[in-house]
């Protein structure tokens, strides 16, 4: 029925990686068996897929929606199979039912495609909800009775060791697809390489003149407007993806501010800023600002998130280009304390500088 159109992690952009690590944490689809684990991983990252190609085609079905609905349909027989393997070794007691259930999925997948394919954007939204939907709930319902049987009956380690061996022999999994699912269990460290994404970063940072002139705070500047640009890109898509990247984004950011507040603050200490109580006390105040919305986001306020969005936005506009510019002369001033502090903070580890904000750094900054 599906032709084969192998695809690696690697040639996805970073925002569906992003996606898929929101969704799968958001969610909670881990069942402990990790070749099944990064056979979901990786459907979880097609049907987002499907969902941001659409996103940004939205008057046409595009080829690479077809490529994908291929590679899709193609290796969710490839996990079936694995599934179906596992049932018959540890004698899963509902193997029939679940295989019924595999079964149940191909006719309906069969139904919607039809024989002449999906031609029409009624009909790639339809597929793409269907596939959706059915993943997230097979995985969430229908898998977590075999994970539960397993778990219940301490064979959860045997398991991961068969289907380590089951994989060598039988090829469910190339080395990274499996390496994806670390990938998103992480959470961070992704690299931007979604080109939408890399020139609204760009350009916001251009256009309200946001360089400062010492790498660790520009590179961590670069990096939270990043995190604002994902949450609004994430504002015009399904409601599951959105929630789940605005709850992912909203407590990276959170967290981010703080370090990146404890940075500027010690690069104060270091060169003697003499407006250092000021600024600390706009700092404070942000702070218990964004904790505030991001409790309301997570009581269920509808508002919150757009809410944090437009305080980020502001913050960018008054904060950095306003209060943090105050002090570049006086960086200047003291150059090279300042670029020994920042060389420190990055080799050391301490302002928790990441490969993937250092990629991004050089990525905006590059001919400046």
């Amino acid at each position: 029925m599906w032709a084969m159109s192998p695809m690696s992690p690697s040639r996805l952009d970073s925002v569906v990686v992003e996606r898929a690590s929101a969704l799968w944490n958001h969610l909670q689809l881990r069942l402990g068996i990790d070749a099944i684990d990064a056979q979901h991983a990786w459907l979880v990252a097609l049907v987002l897929e499907l969902e941001w190609v659409l996103h940004h085609n939205p008057d046409a079905v595009p080829q690479r929606f077809h490529e994908i609905v291929g590679e899709a349909g193609s290796y969710a027989e490839t996990h079936f199979a694995a599934e179906e393997d596992l049932f018959h070794q540890y004698h899963f007691g509902e193997e029939q039912e679940h295989i019924r259930s595999h079964q149940m999925f191909r006719s309906a997948l069969g139904r919607i495609v039809g024989e002449k394919g999906i031609a029409t954007r009624q009909e790639a939204e339809k597929l793409y909800r269907f596939l959706r939907q059915w993943l997230i709930h097979h995985i969430l319902k229908e898998d977590k009775k075999y994970a539960d049987f397993l778990h219940r009956r301490k064979l959860i380690d045997q398991a991961n060791k068969y289907m380590l061996e089951a994989n060598a022999e039988k090829g469910f999994l190339n080395p990274e697809q499996a390496d994806f699912l670390g990938l998103i269990s992480r959470r961070s460290g992704i690299s931007v390489t979604t080109p939408e994404v890399l020139k609204e970063i760009t350009s916001l940072w251009n256009r309200l003149n946001l360089k400062i002139g010492v790498p660790i705070i520009d590179i961590q500047h670069l990096w939270l407007i990043k995190m604002i640009v994902a949450m609004d890109e994430a504002m015009g898509e399904s409601q599951l993806t959105r929630d789940a990247v605005l709850a992912q984004t909203i407590e990276e950011a959170v967290q981010y501010i703080d370090v990146h507040f404890r940075t500027e603050e010690e690069l104060m200490d270091v060169l003697g800023y003499d407006q250092k109580q000021s600024h600390t006390a706009r700092h404070k105040k942000f702070e218990e600002f964004v904790r505030v919305r991001k409790e309301s986001f997570e009581a269920g306020n509808p508002r919150a998130a757009a809410s944090i969005i437009k305080d980020l936005r502001e913050w960018l506009t008054n904060h950095i280009a306003l209060e943090d510019k105050k002090f570049v002369a006086f960086y200047q001033a003291n150059k090279e304390a300042a670029l020994e502090f920042s060389r420190n903070a990055i080799t050391s580890g301490q302002a928790g500088i990441r490969q993937s904000q250092v990629d991004l750094y050089k990525a905006v900054t590059q001919g400046q």
